[in-house]
């Protein structure tokens, strides 16, 4: 192999291992089916996996009614460079719109993070 193409490669690879780190957040509480649960895990890593990314960590609200995991989220979220989170859908913001609208407000207030919704993807 020509040492130019060894050096595309190593480019290509070296690209490749550093993808941008994003967090994800959920609601996982007793209430939700696992199977929905799984299913939503899945909807971030395949999400950060098209979009170009790696995710970090999904961060799990496990009480119902609770942002604790989004404050920890938020705290990790100050450590990083370039923050950004993705969820399932809005809905993991809260059932009402005025409350996600005001959670996804905070996040980009606090942190100045980048917010993206996987979708069904």
């Amino acid at each position: 192999m020509p040492a130019d193409d060894r050096g595309a490669r190593d480019d290509m690879t070296a690209a490749h291992q550093s993808k941008p780190p994003i967090y994800g957040y959920m609601r996982a509480h007793p209430g939700i089916p696992e199977a929905e649960v799984l299913r939503d895990e899945l909807r971030l890593f395949r999400w950060a996996q098209l979009e170009g990314y790696d995710l970090a960590v999904i961060f799990q609200e496990e009480e119902e009614g609770s942002i604790a995991a989004l404050t920890e989220l938020v705290e990790q979220l100050k450590l990083t460079d370039d923050p950004a989170i993705v969820v399932p859908s809005m809905q993991h913001f809260g059932s009402g719109r005025v409350l996600q609208e005001h959670l996804w407000a905070y996040i980009v207030h606090c942190v100045d993070a980048e917010v993206y919704e996987a979708g069904d993807r």
